[in-house]
């Protein structure tokens, strides 16, 4: 008798276990079925700016590369881009495939209809620097709100930091190293505009805004206000009767900054070594020159 007691304990359990199964299936949504098979995974590949060093009043785009590394279509796509302090929006783009709106004074809340499989979307939106710091860096951000169940969620945010460019002095003399060691020494002469065509600041970095250029005074002194939070180089022009004296040679108050030469004729061509300019500072660049053999 306990065999066909346990049996038909059986029989009331195992209907009533495989109906709950299938209502708990009947009920999971579509996209969790369908779960390593067809599923979305939205990413924010990148974010970029058009400007690395933007100043004050200016307005620069964020550039946000988006993708679904998935297997499966992501739906409607929603992506916040953040408008941190020292920023502010402005218009947003339009005729792109995606829709943004201002909400309000920290962020945009842009849309696009479906990103299928492999599929790639870049979004553009504007800011404004109003308030921020020169020297000062601050962060935009971007953030995915998926449609669908996605295999992985933790790449659908991504940031780029941008530098708000001030102002510097860089400044320097270009003389003329009699002996050749490549020390200043008392009774060596600057070298004014006869003998130096121009001294100018050049920018290795595309996509930066800077530069300027200056004529040397009759002492061969000279100076230039610049732009800021970017990279620089001092180059030289100077008549080919010169030749760039050693540099970096013993006292830093007193040797030349020359590093490397680029031509000889028909003019001479030389520079310093690259660095990076910050709001506020004050930059000494000398260059020796020697008469040419």
């Amino acid at each position: 008798m306990r065999p066909n007691s346990l049996s038909r304990s059986l029989r009331r359990v195992v209907p009533t276990t495989l109906a709950a199964l299938a209502l708990g299936a009947a009920t999971l949504p579509a996209d969790a079925v369908a779960a390593g098979r067809t599923q979305p995974d939205l990413v924010v590949d990148l974010v970029t700016t058009d400007v690395l060093n933007p100043a004050e009043g200016e307005t620069f785009n964020a550039q946000v590369d988006l993708r679904n590394y998935g297997n499966g279509d992501s739906g409607p796509v929603k992506v916040t881009v953040s408008v941190p302090a020292g920023l502010r929006t402005t218009t947003p783009y339009t005729g792109t495939g995606w829709t943004c709106t201002v909400a309000g004074a920290t962020s945009y809340s842009c849309a696009y209809p479906a990103l299928s499989a492999g599929q790639r979307s870049q979004l553009n939106v504007p800011f404004e620097v109003a308030g921020a710091t020169p020297g000062t860096t601050v962060p935009i951000t971007a953030t995915i709100a998926p449609d669908k169940r996605e295999s992985n969620t933790g790449n659908n945010t991504g940031s780029v930091t941008v530098a708000i460019a001030g102002t510097c002095v860089i400044r320097g003399v270009v003389w003329h190293d009699l002996d050749g060691d490549g020390q200043r020494e008392d009774g060596e002469p600057g070298i004014g505009p006869d003998g130096v065509l121009q001294v100018t600041l050049w920018r290795p970095q595309g996509q930066t805004i800077g530069g300027g250029s200056a004529t040397v005074n009759p002492d061969g002194t000279w100076s230039i206000t610049a732009r800021t939070e970017l990279l620089y180089q001092v180059r030289v022009e100077a008549t080919s009767q010169y030749d760039k004296t050693a540099g970096n040679v013993g006292d830093d108050a007193t040797d030349s900054d020359l590093v490397t030469a680029y031509q000889w004729d028909p003019t001479l061509l030389a520079a310093s070594a690259e660095f990076s300019a910050h709001a506020g500072e004050e930059y000494v660049v000398d260059a020796g020159l020697i008469t040419r053999s």
